[in-house]
Formats: C-alpha cells, structure tokens, sequence
C-alpha cells in the first residue's frame, strides 16, 4: 500500500463512522497506484451500508477497458475474450477479492462489445464507465433507449444515487484553463459533480495532473452546497498531516520519492525532422521508444516513415480511428513492440512502458502525463523526454502550447536545471523542476471556461424533480449529444453483408460528426444525394422478423445527427432503425486504421 492510498481509506472511514459523506479529490503521480483506491474506498463505504456499488468514471474508452479487464481477469470464472491479452494486477486483484465478488457482479457501459457483463442501466455492484454513458444516464438520456420517446431514465440514476462514484483522470474532464475548447464538457462535470453531492453521494476525483484552477472550481462548488470536501495532494518534502485551511492535506512518500529520484531524466525540444534520428539511436542501444504526434495523420505519417528504417514487427501504430477489434490487437503488440506511434490514446491509464518518449507540444498537463508512460516500473536509471515544436495542431490551445514549449527551452537550454516529470513538487528537487511548477506557471492567471446557457440546462434536466420529455428532447437536440462539441457517429468498415450486431460493433470506427462534414465523399459511401446505412430492421406485428440490413438516408442526415441516434423509420409494414454509416472500402486498413 502506498502511503497516500492508506491516507484515502483512514479519510474515507473516518468520515464514514462520523456520518458524513465523503468528497475526495486525489491528487498522485502516474504510475502510483490510484486505481486501487478506488475499490478501497468502495469497500469502506459498504462496510458502513452507505454505498450499493462501485461506479468507476473514465474518460475513455481505451483505458475503460484496460481497466475493467485488470478487474474482471481477478475474478475466477470464464476467461474474457477480449481481455485475454490483459493480465491480472495483482493489488487490484486483491482489492477486488477481498469484496468477495463473483464475475456477474462486475460490468461495463461503454461503445465496445455486447455480453452478459454489458450493463447500460448501470446494474452491476461494480461498474467501468465512460464520462459520456455516465453524464447521459445521470442526465435522463439512458443509451440504450435513445430511440424511445420515453425513457427509463430512473434506473439507472437509482444506481448512480446509491453508488459510490470514483471520477478517474479528471484532467481529461477540464481542457486547458484560458482555451475554453472544452468547456461543454466541463461544464458537465461540474454539473454532474454539483448534483451527486446534493444527492450527498460519496466522490473520489482521481488524477496526476490537476490543474489549481481544476481543484480550486471544485473545492468552491462543493462548499456552496454545505459539504466540506478534501484534497489529498503528492507534495515533495511535505510531511503527511500537515494541513492547508483543513481542506488540503499534502503528503509525502519516502518510499516513492526514492525510486523516483532514481531516476536520471533527460529533456529536449527537437524539430519534426529529428524524430527518426532519435528513434534509431534509441532502438540501437535496447530502449524502447514511444512517439505520440498530436494528429492521426501525423501518427500514421511518422509511422510509416519510422517502418522504412526498422523491421515491420518491430513498429506498431494505435489511434482512435481503428476499429474495436482492430485496436485490441494492436494493444496486444504495442506491449512487445520496439517503437509505438500513437496519439493521446495512451495518454492515460495505459500500462505500458517505456525508456524514451518523444511527444509533439501539447498542454502541459498532456506532456506530463505521456511522461509518465516513461519507466513506470523504475525498470532503467535513463529516461528521456523529446518535445517536437508545435503550435498545438488544432487540439490544444496555441497560446498555451506555444508558451509551454518555450519554458522548456528557457529551463532545458539556458539554465542549470533538468525536469522532473514524476514528482509533484511546488519547490525545486535539488537540480530539478517540478512538472507541476511548469503546469502552474503556463496556466497562471487563466481560468477554466463554464458554459452558462448549458449550465442552466444541465441542471434542469438533471436536478428537476419532475421534467416532461419534450423538454428532455429539445435540450438534447439543442446541444447536441450533451457534453461533446461534435457527436460521436459509427462508421461500419467491414466485410458486408453484417450478420450480427457484435459484428457491426468489433468493425466500426467512431468518427466525429464534424470530421465526417469535412471529410463526406471521402470517407462515407455516397450515391446521389444520399448515404449508405446499416439498419436493423423490424417486422410488423404480421411479420415480426427482425434482422441486419443496408438502406439510404438522406445527405442532410448529418446536419442533424442526433436525428441519427434517436429517429427510427418506417413504412411497408418495418421500422428501420439506423445503426452505422457504411464506409468506402478503401479508407480503412488493418495496418494504418482509417485515414484520409
């Protein structure tokens, strides 16, 4: 057990044996083992009858599902298909047996697979989650009855009121303070926060990297709501126990901070052209490389260049443009390969190592935590950190990346420093600077953007008492799929005719609406002024046959596409319910994923 995971369950019991309800924010270096304080704090919950289940919040798919396979390849029974290239994490293994659960009891709701452990009201004792399926069943909109005019949005808001809910890299939720790219979505969170703990629901809010502007947002919700929550914070040098206005507590690990300072790391800005000098130099002395571009086709442009000079089986490509199966596998091979390319996929959550990184600019809280994907398991003294010069590409805020990177020129070319990317600290660390100094210098003075008109919005649809569904309904249309600036819509691209939902599902690529206005005759199937669809269709009460086929939609489909998600069709005697657009042949491959 690591000091401050113990710290989190004497706060939890003792705010537990008191009455009260625990609001935890946590705050700990990648790779120290925060997941596990999650069951942990499950576990003391129940122990005093205050919480039914385990709700554990990710804010993406990729690391859902790592997740809920370490959980559920700890629970004996039949082996998981899709979790077979997951091995059992042993702390969480323990945790999770000492809860005495079989394997019916732990399930998942997210956008991959269809199986008994598959739980979208939400009814399992512990439940993986994305924040999109968690905000739409807390916010009345239960996925699987998006098509239905009424809704039993009760049923899965009982679980989540009577539930302990864990909110896991919580960075992901805010964006960068001053941009306001994402602010749709952290508007969600802090409503979604605001209602659980009115509900007086127990919260722990997981991350490395938070943000003064992040914790200081919530900290101030919360209290307006009479709860006093805690910040249990990583700090070197602090000695656990000493308080900051009795809401900070920060804390020191003797044990992890000396392996972290056993670690020599290396830092330096580098052009584009760079990369593949560095990549062979670092392959030929046995390092194994990580290179994350902040685009997919940039990712698949250094990919395919990095392939010309290393063996095939050597190099292997993840982003998000791969299909379900197509992206399990490839999981599989990044864990042996020598060189992994990827985009922020593996920005969290992802148990993999390696001794060297290379990384475009991105926000500081981004760089950091690809970082920490850098010797997780203290296996080399080494580690080296390469920051390619960017503007942000799009995906992160220019003024910030720019200004970040030229604070890691000013520190790793003009002065005596080096930087520590594992230990938190607002102090230096003998020659070494905090990543969590650079974070806090890069986003002073900026503030973290609220939505107001989807503020009031969010918390009419989910604090009201009692609300009719033309008022649900035309707050969903009217932004769009809640919490996302542009929906997410599947893409099918494979073999056709699809005989099963399963196979529509493992073959299926999530495009964002806006990505697929820009790229249409590029990526989907077009015939005129309309699109390829798989739908399911349905029979009459004659004939009530229900099986997968392929129609056409209209092209203005897309300038509404929850229309997509929630409208069904009928005529001659079927319903025809849409459930993927069809994709031409040639823009998706096994090797590069889809790519335009």
């Amino acid at each position: 057990m690591r000091v401050l995971n113990e710290l989190i369950e004497e706060l939890t019991e003792r705010v537990a044996r008191e009455g009260g309800y625990p609001v935890l924010i946590y705050e700990a270096p990648t790779g120290y083992g925060k997941t596990v304080a999650s069951i942990n704090f499950y576990r003391v919950l129940s122990k005093y009858y205050m919480s039914s289940g385990l709700i554990h919040v990710l804010p993406m798919r990729s690391i859902a599902t790592e997740f809920y396979c370490k959980v559920v390849n700890s629970v004996s029974g039949d082996e998981v298909s899709y979790c077979k290239e997951v091995s059992e994490d042993p702390i969480i293994g323990k945790a999770i047996r000492e809860l005495r659960l079989a394997k019916h009891d732990i399930g998942y709701q997210f956008m991959d697979f269809i199986d008994s452990s598959k739980a979208p009201y939400f009814l399992k004792t512990v439940l993986i989650t994305t924040f999109n399926s968690f905000f739409h069943n807390l916010a009345r909109f239960p996925i699987a009855e998006l098509r239905k005019y009424r809704r039993h949005y009760e049923i899965p808001r009982t679980s989540i009121f009577t539930s302990s809910v864990v909110l896991d890299e919580a960075h992901l939720y805010g964006g960068d303070p001053g941009s306001g790219d994402e602010k749709t979505l952290f508007t969600a969170l802090v409503v979604g926060i605001k209602a659980l703990v009115e509900a007086r629901v127990p919260i722990l809010i997981e991350s490395a990297t938070l943000p003064k502007q992040f914790t200081e947002a919530v900290i101030n919700m919360v209290r307006a709501t009479g709860v006093n929550p805690k910040v249990i914070s990583f700090r070197y040098g602090v000695r656990c126990g000493n308080a900051v206005g009795n809401t900070v507590l920060e804390c020191h690990d003797d044990e992890y901070v000396v392996k972290c300072l056993s670690l020599k790391w290396f830092t330096k800005v580098i052009d584009d052209e760079a990369i593949s000098r560095i990549v062979e130099h670092h392959t030929s002395v046995g390092h194994r490389v990580l290179v994350v571009r902040n685009t997919v086709g940039k990712a698949v442009k250094t990919y395919l260049k990095i392939r010309e000079r290393l063996n095939e089986d050597e190099v292997e490509i993840i982003h998000g443009h791969f299909t379900t199966k197509d992206r399990t596998e490839k999981l599989s091979r990044c864990r042996k390969a020598k060189v992994v390319v990827s985009t922020q996929v593996v920005e969290a959550g992802v148990n993999i190592s390696f001794n060297t990184l290379i990384t475009d600019a991105a926000s500081p809280s981004s760089i950091a935590q690809r970082a920490g994907r850098v010797l997780r398991m203290f296996e080399d003294e080494d580690a080296y950190v390469y920051v390619v010069k960017s503007d942000g590409d799009g995906v992160y805020d220019k003024s910030v990346t720019i200004n970040f990177t030229s604070k890691l020129v000013e520190i790793t070319e003009k002065s005596n420093y080096n930087i520590d990317w594992r230990i938190p600290s607002n102090k230096l660390i003998d020659n070494r600077i905090s990543f969590l100094k650079l974070i806090n210098d890069v986003y002073q003075g900026l503030d973290l953007e609220v939505d107001s008109k989807r503020y009031v919005d969010f918390v009419d649809i989910i604090s009201s008492p009692i609300i009719s569904q033309d008022r649900l309904n035309m707050i969903y249309r009217k932004s769009e799929g809640l919490i996302y600036s542009s929906i997410l819509l599947p893409v099918y691209v494979g073999m056709r005719p699809v005989q099963t939902l399963n196979e529509l599902i493992e073959n299926s690529v999530p495009l964002s609406t806006n990505f697929i206005r820009v790229n249409l005759n590029k990526i989907l199937e077009v015939d005129g002024d309309g699109l390829s669809v798989i739908v399911l269709i349905e029979g009459d009460s004659d004939e009530p046959s229900t099986y997968i086929g392929e129609s056409k939609m209209p092209l203005k489909i897309l300038e509404d596409p929850v229309e997509f998600l929630t409208r069904s069709l009928s005529g001659n005697g079927q319903t025809l319910i849409p459930l993927a657009f069809i994709a031409r042949p040639e823009v998706y491959n096994k090797v590069t994923g889809l790519v335009v």
